[in-house]
């Protein structure tokens, strides 16, 4: 803070410089009084201005910004945010999103600050402003999963920073924020479509970062937003729209924290002591406008379909999930949903199709399809399942349909079931259906004739079996042993170790190709990065210019992983780690993501056509620790996929999900064949429970997990 740094335009440097001393120090912005009240002058206004321009750049300087910090900076340029307006708040904001990008204290903001910039992201309209106020809502959101070790550490040693940050980090401070400030969530969505490709991003990113923090506090309630706004609609617009690499990354992420909220909702049981449970449960019933029909053997539930008048024992796997859906199939079609309940009451007891059964089963067949149940990893786009309750409608109405066309009876229920699956499935794996409106074509318009010899035709003997209840625990199982196998598989390949290019040779080959040399500045870029900052560096001087290769291994703890750099890739496999002498501590790593140099602009054409082979592991300053420059597709997913499974962060390539999937469902039709041997016959659907034995009391139930 003490030197000088040059501004582009007067005041002063020195004028400008002193006052982001001042800034610093949370002095006033104005030496000038008058009977206590603060004068600021046109000078100063220029003055703050420029100052809060520069600190936009300095503050990228860890070195600048700790001293910034250590002054109290922090303090003052919130304060300084909460007065300003125009570039100067433009200025402000983006200076504070690059302080946040450094380990700074947290306990030092406020509910009100975070209160200033939803108000700020509400009522302005200037691009400039909106997304750095959007990108500091993000950090607010996600902050608490991105602290370091070290900031945690502190953290929990002081009670008063554990209350604070209750207040101004994670997703219950951002929910306090859309209490004060209602229109925060339909700005949002509102920006969606916003011209300014960065806002949009922003934005988009802003509601992906609430769908992967909230709490079970407030999931319902999120949920409950998404569904009742234009959220999907405007996601869906932006996925027909042939988004950047950049957009569809975060359009995959979305869909993805969608799915896995509704896989959430799917494992919360229902509780009639719930109020919210109990609340949709009284309005599908109010929708269905029965109560006044006499029905022998129904006093309330079973008219709606229910086999008991205890609901909520009922929804099973579907949990609250499929309440969500049938709650919202009544309220949005009520009029057709009180016909079908009427038209059902008035068949004879054996012939009546159950809704409440119908629609749970619906569900249930809808998730084992997208992959719900057993964890759902979103490659590409699926713009049917974003319309997750239009389909369940479309579904639910087929399967009235085809009750009532094959004259089924209560005994049938599974018959239409696998008849509707079997529509289901060739509908959706339809190259022609490309949107809604085709596939409710499809569903209701496809004649029960052609369904039912369809169902026949289908000569594979396994394809009865793959959709029934104890196929899909089956499936789950062998998911979870083949996920093990090829976890235990990737880390070999670390634990083998491999030759990559070295980062520094990467540079000089494009220079050559170029033909322009290494720049002092780009070499020592290069070190910093290519030699993994600092001690973990190979050497340097002539004796680097010549080791175009790196060897990679994870040490026998699996805690660290060990490289050294050679002239020639020999041998093949270098066994022992004695002769690796750097390391990287992988408590360190925080993200893996993809990684490319973009010295030139040819090496800007280079970097995009290999760009999918190439990441990083990266440390919580955004410093890449390793690269990884992949020779092939097979190589990368081994890799990339192998640290991410040791750090438990899951799959993250296509190549190995689709591995996984196919592991799995080579095991079961493994599985299939020696049942088909033993000539075991699989029930469909779940078993029913039996009725409870006399004597043993209205507090007795079976269990069905």
């Amino acid at each position: 803070m003490s030197g000088t740094y040059e501004f582009d335009s007067a005041p002063t440097p020195e004028e400008a410089e002193k006052l982001v001393k001042r800034m610093s120090t949370g002095a006033n912005l104005s030496d000038q009084t008058t009977g206590g009240n603060t004068i600021t002058n046109t000078k100063d206004d220029k003055v703050l201005k420029i100052a809060t321009f520069s600190l936009q750049k300095y503050l990228k300087e860890p070195e600048f910004a700790a001293e910034f910090l250590e002054r109290g900076g922090l303090e003052s340029l919130c304060d300084i945010i909460s007065k300003v307006s125009g570039n100067t708040l433009a200025y402000a904001l983006n200076s504070f999103t690059s302080l946040m990008n450094h380990e700074a204290s947290w306990d030092s903001l406020t509910e009100e600050f975070i209160s200033d910039i939803a108000h700020i992201l509400v009522t302005e309209t200037l691009v400039t402003i909106c997304r750095p106020a959007t990108a500091i809502l993000i950090k607010v959101v996600c902050a608490a999963d991105e602290r370091s070790p070290t900031q945690t550490a502190t953290f929990n040693n002081n009670s008063n920073n554990k209350h604070n940050e209750e207040n101004v980090i994670g997703y219950s401070a951002l929910h306090k924020v859309l209490q004060q400030e209602p229109q925060l969530f339909s700005t949002l969505i509102q920006r969606l479509q916003s011209p300014d490709y960065a806002l949009c991003l922003n934005s988009l990113t802003l509601l992906t970062s609430m769908l992967k923090h909230v709490t079970d506090d407030y999931r319902s309630e999120l949920l409950e937003n998404i569904d009742n706004s234009n959220t999907r609609k405007n996601v869906l617009r932006l996925m027909n729209n042939h988004p950047s690499e950049e957009l569809k990354e975060q359009l995959l992420e979305f869909q993805s924290a969608m799915i896995h909220n509704a896989d959430r909702r799917r494992k919360t049981q229902i509780s009639m002591y719930n109020p919210r449970h109990a609340k949709m449960m009284n309005d599908i019933w109010n929708c269905a406008h029965v109560e006044n029909i006499q029905i022998p053997g129904a006093r309330k539930w079973r008219k709606l379909g229910f086999s008991s008048e205890v609901p909520h024992r009922e929804f099973g796997r579907a949990g609250a999930f499929g309440l969500e859906r049938m709650h919202a199939f009544a309220r949005q079609n009520e009029d057709m949903f009180a016909k079908m309940i009427l038209e059902q009451l008035h068949r004879q007891d054996g012939k009546r199709c159950p809704f409440a059964k119908a629609s749970i089963e619906v569900t249930e067949l809808l998730c084992s399809h997208w992959n719900i149940t057993t964890g759902y990893i979103a490659a590409e786009f699926e713009p049917l399942l974003m319309n997750f309750d239009h389909v369940h409608s479309t579904t639910l109405q087929c399967f009235y349909r085809l009750f009532q066309d094959m004259e089924a009876t209560t005994s049938d229920f599974s018959k239409v079931s696998a008849l509707v699956r079997s529509q289901l499935r060739a509908t959706l794996k339809s190259d022609g259906i490309k949107d809604i409106y085709e596939f409710d074509r499809v569903m209701l318009g496809t004649p029960y004739s052609v369904i039912r010899d369809r169902r026949l035709k289908e000569l594979e003997w396994a394809d009865d079996l793959l959709g029934r209840e104890a196929i899909r625990n089956l499936r789950n199982r062998l998911n979870k042993q083949s996920f093990d196998f090829i976890k235990r598989q990737r880390i070999n390949c670390l634990l083998q170790g491999g030759w990559f290019p070295s980062p520094q040779s990467n540079q000089r080959i494009v220079a050559m190709a170029t033909g322009n040399s290494i720049s002092t500045s780009t070499a020592a870029n290069a070190v910093t990065v290519g030699g993994l900052g600092g001690p973990s560096g190979s050497g340097s001087g002539s004796n680097n210019s010549n080791k175009r290769w790196r060897y990679y291994k994870l040490s026998p703890s699996r805690k660290a992983l060990m490289y050294g750099d050679f002239a020639e890739k020999y041998p093949a496999v270098i066994k022992s780690c004695d002769t690796l002498p750097n390391k990287v501590d992988l408590a360190e790593v925080v993200e893996i993501k993809p990684f490319s140099r973009k010295p030139s602009t040819l090496s800007n054409m280079i970097t995009e056509s290999t760009n999918s082979l190439s990441f990083a592991l990266f440390a919580d300053n955004n410093l890449p620790l390793a690269e990884f420059n992949c020779s092939s597709t097979a190589q990368s997913s081994e890799w990339k996929d192998g640290f991410s499974m040791l750090l438990d962060k899951g799959i993250t390539s296509k190549d190995t999900a689709e591995y996984l999937h196919s592991l799995t469902e080579i095991g079961v039709k493994v599985k299939l064949l020696q049942i088909a041997g033993d000539r075991i016959e699989v029930p469909h659907g779940q078993i029913d429970v039996p009725p409870v034995p006399a004597g043993l009391g209205s507090g007795f139930y079976y269990t069905t997990d």
